[in-house]
């Protein structure tokens, strides 16, 4: 079964620390105007500390490259804990309520503001430079970043649901295009395997995950027609609705039609474009769009070159995510806490957003500042992947995953969200059926909601 290995804190960081009990639960006893570089960046701080703490999830080497910008610049050592982004939820919240000196961490929506109504991140209301920040921040940012009236976070990352097409298996099929509806899906997969052109057209983003199966569900349902609860917070999970009926139906591509890849029940975001570049699938989808980077990566795939991203079918519409970067109340000192995050989610000394520019530029990841995703140097730079035009024009039709799903907001959308891994897990692989995986999630809500 299924386990959430994200801790669902309900103290403060004092109680936290104070409560032997609550601990042992846990597992514990190009340049910018002169203007810009004479920004609050640039500014230094009154006060001295050896060194900053930084506790995220590793990605290559992004944060060694920032963690020496920062020393050199301000001669402060910039100390990184990393993990594997599985085990990070656990190792961050076992941290911080050990008493670890953590400056700033990373996350997402679905974890700030649990996290924040429990004293673990700090408002940054009233700093340096924020104003302009938050003047940047494009309309999912800003829903991501700021909330009961205070701003909690700047951008790490962000990025939207599509899909992948190999061009030359296309082709090899005899299609002149790739699928605009679902049933069109369906039928160019179904003559694909009948013709022998592959043996599982599919490759679904299907591995157990905070974001990564459901995500596909979601993400389908949204672009259907469909959502998850309806302004006044009721969900809109029972009979004939879109999420279950979009359940059912990709259920049948596994269990019926047997035109998905099994290797899809296995593999996440990274996992499926790796899995994608062997050329046995003609779709993989829908998938965060960055997966291109690496599909499309001579260095890496077999078929770079001839993977195209596709829209979401029928208008196009599609969901947003985006990682956040923010201060903890267990920072050493709040000015350079503050320096801290501007290095990871904001402007470095010299005025340039470095780390949003290097994201781009190192994993294809969007922005949530609206003039780094309008740059020229973020389209030359994502041009070596993928038609940088089509991409930006799908994020026109993106709704921010709060939208679509609501409970990302509540402290009890992580362990529901267990609850949906487990459904989609069982309806996918033929042990239940989606009105009774869909049952089961109907009645999850109110046991995730006992659960905080």
């Amino acid at each position: 079964m299924f386990r959430s290995d994200r801790p669902r804190l309900t103290l403060s960081r004092r109680e936290l620390l104070k409560s032997t009990t609550a601990l042992a639960a846990l597992g514990l006893a190009p340049g910018l105007a002169r203007g810009a570089m004479d920004g609050p960046w640039a500014a230094v701080p009154g006060s001295k500390v050896d060194a900053v703490n930084f506790t995220g999830w590793q990605y290559g080497e992004i944060y060694a490259k920032i963690a020496q910008q920062f020393q050199n610049d301000w001669g402060v050592e910039f100390k990184q804990n990393l993990s594997g982004f599985n085990e990070y939820f656990q190792k961050f919240t076992t941290a911080f309520a050990g008493g670890a000196q953590i400056d700033c961490a990373m996350g997402f929506a679905a974890e700030i503001r649990t996290w924040a109504e429990q004293g673990i991140v700090e408002p940054l209301d009233d700093l340096p430079g924020l104003d302009q920040y938050v003047a940047d921040f494009t309309p999912a940012q800003k829903q991501i970043s700021q909330f009961e009236g205070s701003v909690w976070a700047l951008p790490y990352f962000s990025t939207i649901w599509v899909w992948n097409y190999y061009e030359d298996m296309l082709e090899k099929a005899g299609f002149d295009h790739a699928f605009t509806s679902y049933d069109e899906l369906i039928e160019q997969c179904v003559k694909a395997k009948k013709d022998g052109v592959c043996q599982y057209p599919i490759l679904w983003v299907a591995g157990v995950g905070p974001e990564q199966l459901p995500g596909t569900w979601y993400s389908m349902t949204w672009n259907r027609g469909g959502t998850f609860f309806d302004a006044q917070g009721n969900h809109q999970l029972g009979p004939g609705s879109v999420a279950r009926e979009t359940l059912r139906w990709w259920a049948e591509t596994f269990t019926k039609l047997d035109i998905a890849d099994p290797e899809s029940l296995k593999v996440q975001f990274t996992g499926s474009a790796k899995a994608f570049m062997a050329g046995h699938n003609l779709y993989r989808g829908p998938n965060h769009h960055y997966g291109l980077n690496l599909v499309n990566d001579p260095g890496q795939s077999p078929i770079a070159g001839k993977v195209k991203m596709h829209p979401m079918p029928g208008d196009g519409r599609t969901m947003a995510n985006g990682g956040v970067y923010f201060m903890t109340t267990a920072h050493a000192d709040k000015e350079w806490a503050w320096k801290t995050l501007q290095y990871l989610g904001g402007r470095t000394k010299d005025g340039e957003y470095t780390q949003a520019y290097r994201l781009a530029s190192d994993a294809m990841l969007g922005s949530g500042y609206q003039s780094v995703m309008d740059s020229p140097k973020l389209s030359e730079t994502w041009s070596k992947w993928g038609d940088v035009p089509a991409i930006l024009s799908a994020w026109q039709k993106a709704t921010f995953m709060g939208d679509v799903i609501s409970s990302v907001f509540q402290k009890w959308h992580t362990p529901w969200n267990d609850i949906i891994n487990i459904e989609l897990q069982k309806t996918l692989t033929g042990q239940k059926t989606a009105d009774e995986a869909c049952d089961t999630m109907i009645e999850g809500i109110a046991t995730a909601k006992r659960s905080i």
